[in-house]
Parts: C-alpha cells; sequence; structure tokens
C-alpha cells in the first residue's frame, strides 16, 4: 500500500475493499479516472469469500464513487462470460470497442 499511496493521494487511483471484522481484506477493486472517463478493474475476492455478493458490491461502490467525484463514464473489462454476466446484473452493457486512455500519470 505505502508505494501506491502517493498515486492515491494524488487522485489518480481509488480503492475500495470489503474488510473482515478482523481486518483481512476479503474484496478489492479500483479505479483510475481520467478527463471524465474511468476503468473499474482488480476485482477480485479471496476464494473463501466469493459467493456473497461481494464482488458485485465493490463493483457498484466504485461506480458510484467515480459518479460522485466527476466520471461521467465508467467501463470495464473481462475475459471470462462468468464475469460479465455480474456486470451485466449490474447494468453494464457490452461495448464493441476499448477505449485507452493515454497521457495519463504513471499508476502503480
Amino acid at each position: 500500500m505505502t508505494a501506491i499511496r502517493p498515486t492515491i493521494h494524488a487522485g489518480h487511483k481509488t480503492i475500495i475493499a470489503a474488510i473482515a471484522p478482523d481486518g483481512t481484506p476479503l474484496a478489492v477493486g479500483h479505479y483510475h479516472p481520467a478527463h471524465g472517463t474511468s476503468e473499474i478493474g482488480g476485482i477480485g475476492t479471496l476464494p473463501t469469500a466469493r459467493r456473497q455478493g461481494l464482488a458485485a458490491a465493490l463493483t457498484t461502490a466504485l461506480v458510484n464513487h467515480a459518479r460522485d467525484h466527476g466520471v461521467s463514464t465508467v467501463f470495464l473489462a473481462y475475459a471470462e462470460d462468468a464475469v460479465a454476466r455480474i456486470y451485466t446484473r449490474l447494468g453494464f452493457r457490452p461495448a464493441d470497442s476499448t477505449l485507452l486512455i493515454a497521457n495519463q500519470p504513471a499508476r502503480s
């Protein structure tokens, strides 16, 4: 976390996590805003915490946070159909092209 702290403080990355009562991170995700657009990524859940809706809750929280902070276009990339089904249930729809955000500060 120390290595990415400057990136977070500069507003180039937002991380949201679901934390167990004992402090264990159960699921995490992030987004990188740039000119009103952002990709949500890095959604991951510990195997022992899966099938509890944490990935969906984190994705929703990330979208809401991004929109509350000026992001008007939010997109996701996925490699598995099972992940696409989760995103579809959350209101996302497939697009024919992928946006690559360039000229952004270095991220870690």
